[in-house]
């Protein structure tokens, strides 16, 4: 699984048309948005209101590069372009089976 992670810093005026913009983003069943079938999660600092973690998944590289090459990857970066002021993306990989990692007690 790979796992990228948009930190945003939101210019404070910007606050609720951001939100308003990633509940575009993820749309409905009427009308899915750009992270539609994407399983994506947003929270926010709370030490800070205008900073927030967006978290995405997908299942292979594939998939990941799929969407990298897709319009909704482009109406995401515009959104984070235009309302933010600081901005850092991460990439990681997911490592779901680990035979060797025990849970100590």
């Amino acid at each position: 699984m790979i796992n990228m992670t948009f930190m945003v810093h939101i210019r404070p005026e910007k606050r609720d048309e951001f939100l308003q913009v990633m509940r575009s983003l993820k749309g409905d069943a009427e009308h899915p948005g750009a992270l539609a079938g994407v399983p994506a999660r947003l929270f926010r600092d709370v030490d800070d209101e205008d900073r927030f973690s967006l978290t995405c998944e997908w299942d292979t590289p594939e998939h990941l590069n799929a969407y990298l090459g897709a319009e909704g990857f482009r109406v995401l970066l515009g959104a984070v372009k235009v309302l933010c002021d600081k901005t850092e993306i991460t990439y990681s990989r997911i490592m779901e089976n680990r035979p060797n990692l025990r849970l100590v007690r």
